[in-house]
């Protein structure tokens, strides 16, 4: 009786936390690092993870250590001789403080959808926290994707967000390089 009340139970939590109303990563770590490596190793993980670090980082207080950018991210899709882009953007916010990290990945949003093709019509934006998929209008003015090709693309925007939080928890792991060692 345990096993399925615990059953139960992981299946109930599994699927709340699936049907999500909005992204929203947020992690907290210890790592043996005081604020000051933290901060710098964060710099540097932005720089070699977004193109222009300029262009992406909105707000740089190193004095509360916070860094606030604003990223986007394109995901194409092949449909009926076209290929449906949409463009994402989200937020992420870094803090530290000596021996601990935050990150909140948050703010998802479609900003825009377009086909790139032979047709020019416009889509519909397909929100990343949509749970259940919504068809679009039919007719000539408005085009959607298939149900299984849009689930497909809100997940592989969901790795690729999860990616950058992943990736900075093993970059700022690792030990700072420091100015000798070169």
């Amino acid at each position: 009786m345990k096993k399925l009340i615990l059953l139960t139970g992981t299946i109930l939590i599994a699927t709340l936390g699936f049907a999500q109303t909005n992204f929203k990563w947020d992690k907290v770590d210890s790592v043996a690092k005081n604020k000051a490596q933290l901060y710098s190793d964060t710099k540097m993980f932005i720089a070699e993870t977004w193109k222009s670090s300029k262009d992406v980082i909105q707000n740089d207080d190193k004095e509360a250590g916070v860094i606030l950018i604003k990223g986007s991210s394109i995901q194409k899709v092949n449909h009926s001789f076209n290929v449906f882009t949409y463009v994402y953007h989200y937020s992420v916010t870094f803090k530290m403080k000596d021996n601990k990290y935050r990150i909140v990945l948050d703010n998802v949003y479609c900003e825009s959808a377009f086909p790139v093709g032979a047709a020019k019509y416009e889509i519909l934006k397909i929100e990343p926290f949509d749970s259940v998929y919504v068809k679009g209008k039919t007719g000539m003015t408005m085009a959607t994707l298939p149900e299984t090709k849009a689930v497909a693309m809100i997940s592989n925007l969901k790795a690729e967000l999860q990616a950058i939080i992943d990736n900075y928890d093993k970059y700022i792991k690792k030990p700072s390089a420091t100015s000798g060692d070169w």
